[in-house]
C-alpha cells in the first residue's frame, strides 16, 4: 500500500469509484466533483491523501477547516474501498488526518457519515461521540401523482435570479440544526459550490414567488446518467412558512425528475425537522438509515 496526496486530475475517476463504493447513494461524477474540490476556499487549509493498491485509490482522507464557519471548527473524513478493509487502511489514514487537524489550532473536529456498526465502531473506539443526525431518504419520482397547488407560482430556477436562491439559502440555512452556526455563505461562493455545480439543474430546480419575490426554493442536483438526483436543499423565508410552498417546489422538482430520467431522488433532513420530515412523507419518501454528525474535543 502507498499513501501519497492526492491529485484531483489525476485522482478524480478513482476517488469518483471509491465515493459509490463507500457512498451508495452519492450523486456525482467526475466532472463535478473535481468542481466542487476546485472550488473550496483557500482558508480551508485543505489535506487530502489516498491510499492506493496496485494503482487504484482504495481509501482517502480529507480534512479542513470548516470554510463556511468561525474558523474553530474542522472537519476530516475518512473512506476505504469495502473489499480492503481490516487491513489498517483506515487506521493510518485517520493517523495522518488527525496530525493536520492539530496544526488546524481549532477547538473541534467533526465528521459525517452513513451510520452502521463498523463505522460508529471506528469512531467511539477513538473518542467521538454523537452530535446530531439526518434521516436518509430515497424517492422514486416516477411514483408520485401528486400535483403542485396551482395557486402557487412556481418558477424554474433558470428564469431566477440567483441572488434571490442566494438570499433564501443564506436566511434559512441558519434556521437549521448545526453543529456550528454558519457565519456568512459569500455570494460568489455560492455562485461556484451552487450554481455553477456542473450537476445543478436549473431546469430542475424550482421558486415559489410570493408577491413578485421569491418566497421558497428547493436545489437540485441530477445525474441523468445513472438516474440519480439529490435534493440539495428546500427552504421557505421564515414570515411564509406554513402555506405549502416548501411542499409545491419538491414536487415542481420532483415532477421534472420523473420526466427527464430520473429514478431515484436521495434527501437528507435533520431529525428534529418536523415539517420538512411530514413533507417528504406525503411525497412517499422512504428512510433508508441515518447520516451522523460525530464529534471530538479537541485540547488546545
Amino acid at each position: 500500500m502507498t499513501i501519497r496526496e492526492l491529485d484531483p486530475a489525476q485522482d478524480a475517476g478513482d476517488f469518483v469509484a471509491l465515493l459509490f463504493a463507500t457512498h451508495p447513494t452519492v450523486v456525482t461524477n467526475a466532472e463535478e466533483w473535481l468542481h466542487r474540490r476546485q472550488a473550496i476556499p483557500e482558508r480551508a487549509r485543505m489535506f487530502s491523501l489516498v491510499a492506493e493498491i496496485d494503482g487504484r485509490v482504495v481509501g482517502a482522507v480529507e480534512a479542513g477547516l470548516n470554510f463556511f464557519g468561525s474558523g474553530d471548527v474542522a472537519s476530516l473524513g475518512v473512506r476505504v474501498d469495502p473489499a480492503h478493509r481490516n487491513r489498517g487502511i483506515g487506521g493510518e489514514l485517520y493517523r495522518r488526518g488527525m496530525e493536520h487537524v492539530g496544526v488546524l489550532d481549532a477547538a473541534h473536529v467533526t465528521t459525517t457519515f452513513e451510520e452502521s456498526d463498523a463505522s460508529v465502531a471506528f469512531a467511539t473506539r477513538r473518542g467521538w461521540s454523537e452530535a446530531r443526525a439526518e434521516t436518509l431518504s430515497v424517492l422514486d419520482p416516477r411514483e408520485v401523482l401528486e400535483e403542485p397547488d396551482p395557486a402557487v407560482e412556481l418558477v424554474p430556477a433558470r428564469d431566477l435570479d440567483p441572488r434571490e436562491l442566494h438570499r433564501i439559502d443564506e436566511e434559512t440555512t441558519r434556521d437549521m440544526p448545526a453543529f456550528e452556526e454558519i457565519a456568512e455563505i459569500i455570494y460568489e461562493e455560492w455562485l461556484d459550490f451552487v450554481w455553477e455545480n456542473p450537476l445543478f439543474t436549473r431546469e430542475g430546480s424550482f421558486g415559489a414567488v410570493v408577491d413578485g419575490r421569491v418566497a421558497a426554493v428547493t436545489l437540485l442536483l441530477a445525474n441523468t446518467d445513472i438516474g440519480r438526483a439529490l435534493n440539495m436543499f428546500t427552504g421557505t423565508v421564515r414570515e411564509h412558512r406554513g402555506r405549502g410552498l416548501g411542499l409545491a417546489v419538491k414536487l415542481a422538482a420532483t415532477h421534472w425528475a420523473a420526466s427527464n430520467g430520473i429514478t431515484q431522488i436521495v434527501t437528507t433532513n435533520d431529525e428534529t425537522n418536523a415539517a420538512m420530515l411530514a413533507v417528504n412523507r406525503r411525497l412517499g419518501y422512504k428512510p433508508l438509515g441515518r447520516r451522523v454528525e460525530y464529534a471530538l474535543a479537541l485540547g488546545r
